[in-house]
């Protein structure tokens, strides 16, 4: 028993995260490690687009709604951890897919 996953809840919501991203990849036709770096590539490319746009858009509101500011820098920091963390997840399915999937075919 894990002290910070009792009862084992992330982990298997981390399985299913994987699963669903490995059929992605091989529907896809991701079959060599390269290919599944570009990804990678790709999706941090795609993660500091999404920042870049949600920050000049609470930027605008911030000058629009002064008064707003503590809620828009509330949204800011949730839009920076929600997409980090969904980037670097991501990452870490791509790089087991790597090493369990294609890696072991080569």
């Amino acid at each position: 028993m894990k002290l910070n996953d009792p009862f084992g809840r992330m982990e298997s919501r981390h399985q299913l995260g994987y699963e669903s991203m490995r059929d992605t990849m091989r529907k896809s036709g991701i079959d060599t490690p390269n290919a599944a770096w570009e990804v990678i590539r790709q999706s941090k490319k795609r993660a500091l687009k999404f920042i870049t746009i949600g920050m000049a858009v609470l930027l605008l509101v911030t000058l629009v709604l002064p008064k707003m500011m503590p809620v828009t820098l509330s949204f800011a920091f949730f839009l920076v951890v929600w997409i980090a963390s969904s980037t670097l997840n991501g990452q870490r399915y791509i790089q087991r897919f790597i090493d369990e999937d294609l890696k072991q075919g080569t």
